[in-house]
C-alpha cells in the first residue's frame, strides 16, 4: 500500500525537531499529508523524581509547560512542512493510546526514542517505541535519538528476517521503501547446526516483486541475536531496518526471544516495526 498519510508524534520533548524534519522528507518522498500530534502529556519524567506526590506534581506542571510551547511548536511545523499538506491537532493523555486511536486512519507513524530516556536521565512514562507496535496494525518508523535530520532513510535497507506472521507483515509494509532502494539485504540468524532457506525464499519472491534483494545468515553461535541484527546493519552500511516487533513482557521474550528490545536499546539508524 503507498504511504499517502503519516501520523507524526509531536511532543514537548527532546527529539521532536528530528521526527518532524523526517516526516517532511517522507512527506514529499511519497507525497503524502501529515496528521501532527501534539500531545501535553509528559513522555517522561526525571530520574530522581520519587513518590505519588512528586509525580502528580511533576506532571501538572510538565501539561502546563507542553500548553505554553505547544504555540511556539506548532510555528516550528508551520516552517518545517511549508508547502506540504497538513493538519494539527492537541490533545491530553497516554501517548501510545492516542497514537494507536489515530493510527487506523495513517499509512505510517513517525515516533522516535528520547536520548534523555536512553542515557537513564529520564524514566519513559509510555514507552512509545516498545508498546505502539502491538497497539496498531500501521507500521510504526522508529528514529534513533541522534537521527540526522538530512539523513536518507531507505536506500540500503537490511530486513531481519523469520518465517513469522509479524516478519512478513513488516517486509510488506516496507515495500514502499523496498521498491526504491539501491540495495536491499534480506538477514536471517540461524541456530548452530542448523542451515534454512528462508533468506533465499523471500529474496526470491522480493525479486518477482522487481526488488533487488541478496540473502544473508549469519550463525547464532551463543550472542544476542539483537546484537546481531545491529552489527550486520552497521556492517552492511544500511540506513533503515526492517523486522518484525514482539513486544517485552517477560512471556512473549520466552516464546518469541527478545530481539526487539535489544534492537531498540542499541538503535542508531530507523526502523520499520509492525506486530
Amino acid at each position: 500500500m503507498p504511504i499517502k498519510t503519516i501520523l507524526l508524534h509531536m511532543a514537548n520533548d527532546d527529539a521532536h525537531a528530528g521526527r518532524m524534519a523526517v516526516a517532511a522528507a517522507l512527506a514529499k518522498r511519497f507525497s503524502a499529508h501529515i496528521h501532527a500530534l501534539y500531545i501535553a502529556t509528559p513522555v517522561s519524567m526525571p530520574a530522581g523524581a520519587t513518590g505519588r506526590a512528586a509525580s502528580y506534581g511533576f506532571m501538572a506542571e510538565a501539561t502546563a509547560i507542553a500548553h505554553e510551547n505547544a504555540e511556539r511548536i506548532e510555528q516550528e511545523v508551520r516552517q518545517a512542512l511549508n508547502g506540504l499538506p497538513y493538519d494539527w491537532t492537541i490533545e491530553e493523555g497516554d501517548h501510545v493510546d492516542l497514537l494507536a486511536e489515530r493510527a487506523s486512519y495513517a499509512d505510517l507513524v513517525v515516533v522516535a526514542q528520547s536520548a534523555a530516556v536512553r542515557a537513564g536521565e529520564r524514566v519513559s512514562l509510555h514507552n512509545i517505541p516498545d508498546r505502539l507496535p502491538l497497539e496498531t496494525a500501521t507500521p510504526v518508523l522508529v528514529l534513533p535519538p541522534s537521527q540526522p535530520a538530512t539523513a536518507a532513510i531507505g536506500r540500503h535497507v537490511l530486513v531481519a528476517w523469520k518465517n513469522s506472521r509479524e516478519s512478513a507483515r513488516a517486509v510488506r509494509a516496507a515495500m514502499p521503501f523496498l521498491e526504491a532502494a539501491e540495495s536491499v539485504t534480506v538477514l536471517t540468524v540461524e541456530p548452530p547446526g542448523q542451515r534454512s532457506d528462508e533468506a533465499a525464499a523471500l529474496t526470491e519472491w522480493l525479486h518477482r516483486h522487481g526488488i533487488a534483494a541478496r540473502p544473508q545468515s549469519v550463525i547464532a553461535s551463543g550472542g544476542e541475536v539483537g546484537d546481531m541484527i545491529l552489527s550486520c546493519c552497521s556492517d552492511q552500511g544500511a540506513d533503515l531496518l526492517v523486522m518484525g516487533s514482539y513486544g517485552h513482557s517477560r512471556l512473549r521474550e520466552l516464546v518469541l526471544g527478545g530481539a526487539t528490545r535489544t534492537v531498540l536499546e542499541g538503535l542508531s539508524i530507523p526502523a520499520l516495526m509492525t506486530h
